[in-house]
């Protein structure tokens, strides 16, 4: 597990290069708001495993790059919720575009046996590492 969560961290920082205008913290972050940010900040807490304030925090600096933005609930006008401008969906889309290039060729390498459990296990590990806080 810690040879794991090692690797993690190095594939962050050899991934960081790729993204000149955004970090991978952010880029994960966007990911989660494209995903489940009309739900608000718990949820995009809960799906990115940061505390709410963290999430808070990087938000604001994302809407202040234009990247996403706040908006009122519709269901309650108390509660914000978060969605991507078109500039942060651009964005994604294409740092998206530059994971998939990188990660095509290690996956090729897999045989058909091993694709078939690769991602039903890194959820689990994704699981059992979640469990771990």
């Amino acid at each position: 597990m810690l040879a794991l969560l090692a690797v993690a961290r190095r594939t962050r920082g050899r991934l960081q290069p790729l993204f000149e205008d955004v970090t991978v913290p952010q880029l994960v972050l966007l990911d989660a708001v494209q995903a489940c940010g009309r739900e608000g900040i718990a949820a995009i807490s809960a799906y990115t495993l940061l505390s709410q304030p963290t999430v808070t925090q990087q938000a604001a600096g994302l809407e202040a790059a234009g990247l996403l933005r706040r908006i009122t609930a519709e269901d309650d006008r108390r509660r914000r919720v978060l969605t991507l401008t078109e500039r942060g969906e651009q964005l994604l889309a294409a740092k998206r575009s530059l994971v998939a290039d990188r990660l095509s060729a290690a996956w090729t390498s897999l045989t058909h046996e091993e694709q078939s459990i690769a991602v039903p296990l890194l959820r689990h590990i994704i699981d059992l590492v979640s469990d771990l806080a």
